[in-house]
């Protein structure tokens, strides 16, 4: 490395800061880690300055063993290609080692010998119930022998591992990374990338010959965050409407659900918390719903029924709270709200400002305005900033909605979801039917107002927002699929409703996914790339399907 190389290394402004033997040690810990040297180097010095090298030197010893992947021999900020390759040799070498422990001892013995491997690495077994049946604990080998079960292991735990670290060293905050981390808002944009060109490199072929790439099929699903959030605003309306239409009183109520502050990383100055208890959003998500869950159990015991939507948001540290709009019966809403205000300060009810903040109801006045209006914004700032110039933060809208989307993926946390009311997989199902040909007249008029997007007709015909699914006219019709998957085991796809005696498939086509074939046999792409799109290809649904929309817009043959 020459002169003029060493003069920007982060770590040189250190040297005044223990020995030169600390210099050399903690040098060699900072080149292992490139990629996250320079937040390293940052709290280095910070503690360094602050409390002196040997508490410095403390930290950094901790650290760099959190930074290590269990037994793996990966680190934190390893890069994917190493996770790939750990997968692929930890997959062979575990088969082979299951097939020469059956030589020696008895199954049940094997089969726990491989669990206690797996483990060992400091990955979960694949669960399985108490007694299992020989194609229970083979699906569950089968897994084990699979490199994409590996690296979606490795994946799941190094991101979220990798995230709780900034989170605790101050780099999620309104001052540094936003709702998530730089370092995770970059990876998880890279695998965003990669997950397009794999869409974009792969095609659906029906029985009839019409192909599609799967990017085509994906633009016009919910998965299109724009189709995504009008189908949420159609379904949050036609709530609204259906409250203010019932022969009932309904009352609209604001929710505002927040956690502990021992849950949160930091404080709004970028300044760590000192209460903070080291609770992943994961973890502090699971705490709000453990409070909703007891809340709902509570309304059910009185008989309170409510109907609506919940949101999930992240504070400005990744630290989850929730937004639900419900619509309660009017003689029941205050009692409902009083119930629900009682379980959330029932964990550090007591804590400065906990009266202030943990929870927040707003009666919703149709003379000031809809309910929708009330949570359109939300819903709009968690999926793309449609309509809105910045979010609670003074940051635009659009950029803060693409870390909200990558704060949710990486920690596995559900968005959106409804909260009574008819399913929508029926209303999406009933969507891909020409009303025209159906007789039965029930039947007719529903599918009519699925496929004119009028949730409220939708809800009142399928038996009113509140009724027990099992009494709805409409349910989905799952089939088992012939043929078992790559593990074994046999699973269920979704074909069509049901109707009474009568069923209707829905699913017209059997698909068959594939490379395309512009991409097989392209110079451009090297035999490894083509390898694993093939096997990316193998491991998803023969059965693919397109969304509700295609069947009109790309007008596939009846």
């Amino acid at each position: 490395m020459t002169e003029t190389t060493n003069r920007f290394r982060p770590y040189d402004r250190l040297e005044p800061i223990g020995t030169r033997q600390c210099s050399d040690w903690r040098e060699s810990i900072f080149r292992r880690h490139p990629s996250f040297m320079h937040p390293l180097v940052d709290q280095y010095e910070k503690r360094g300055l602050e409390s002196g090298h040997v508490a410095a030197n403390a930290w950094l010893r901790q650290t760099s063993n959190r930074m290590k992947l269990g037994q793996t021999g990966l680190l934190l900020d390893s890069p994917e290609e190493a996770l790939t390759q750990y997968a692929k040799v930890k997959a062979r070498r575990t088969e082979r080692d299951l097939f020469d422990a059956l030589k020696r001892m008895d199954s049940p013995v094997a089969v726990d010998l491989i669990r206690k491997l797996v483990e060992r690495t400091g990955i979960s077994f694949p669960t399985l119930p108490d007694d299992p049946t020989k194609d229970e604990t083979a699906a569950a080998l089968m897994r084990t022998f699979d490199e994409s079960w590996w690296r979606r292991q490795l994946r799941t735990w190094q991101w979220s591992d990798m995230e709780s670290l900034c989170r605790e060293l101050g780099l999620v905050s309104k001052r540094k990374g936003i709702y998530i981390s730089d370092f995770s808002f970059k990876r998880c944009q890279g695998q965003k990338v990669k997950n397009r060109r794999l869409l974009e490199a792969m095609e659906a072929e029906n029985e009839c010959g019409q192909v599609y790439s799967l990017a085509e099929l994906s633009d016009v699903s919910v998965s299109n965050p724009e189709n995504r959030r009008n189908e949420l605003m159609v379904r949050m309306r036609g709530f609204e409407e259906t409250a203010k239409n019932s022969d009932e009183q309904w009352c609209g109520m604001f929710y505002t659900l927040t956690c502990p502050s021992k849950y949160h990383a930091t404080h709004q100055t970028g300044e760590p918390n000192s209460k903070f208890n080291g609770s992943s959003p994961k973890e502090a998500n699971a705490y709000l719903n453990k409070v909703w869950q007891r809340v709902r159990s509570a309304w059910h015991r009185r008989d309170y029924h409510c109907f609506g939507f919940r949101v999930v948001e992240p504070h400005h540290d990744g630290t989850p709270h929730w937004h639900l709009m419900l619509f309660f019966p009017q003689a029941v809403a205050q009692q409902a709200t009083d119930i629900f205000q009682r379980y959330a300060l029932q964990e550090d009810g007591d804590e400065p400002g906990a009266d202030q903040y943990r929870f927040k109801a707003v009666s919703i006045d149709p003379a000031k305005g809809s309910a929708t209006g009330y949570i359109a914004k939300y819903i709009s700032k968690n999926i793309d900033g449609h309509g809105i110039e910045a979010d609670l933060y003074g940051q635009d809208a659009s950029s803060s909605a693409a870390r909200i989307a990558a704060w949710a993926s990486l920690w596995g946390i559900r968005q959106f979801q409804q909260i009574g009311g008819p399913s929508v997989t029926v209303w999406r199902e009933l969507r891909r039917l020409e009303s025209k040909n159906i007789s039965k007249e029930l039947l007719k008029q529903i599918t009519e107002a699925a496929d004119a997007s009028d949730w409220e007709t939708y809800t009142r015909l399928m038996g009113g927002a509140i009724c027990p699914r099992k009494e709805r006219p409409i349910r989905a019709w799952l089939v088992r699929k012939a043929e078992k998957n790559q593990y074994g085991e046999f699973v269920k796809k979704l074909k069509g409703i049901v109707f009474g005696p009568l069923e209707l498939t829905t699913r017209l086509h059997e698909w068959t996914v594939r490379v395309a074939q512009s991409n097989s046999g392209s110079d451009s792409e090297d035999a490894e790339t083509t390898a694993n799109l093939n096997a990316s290809a193998a491991s998803m649904a023969a059965d693919f399907r397109a969304p509700p929309q295609a069947c009109a817009t790309l007008e596939f043959c009846q």
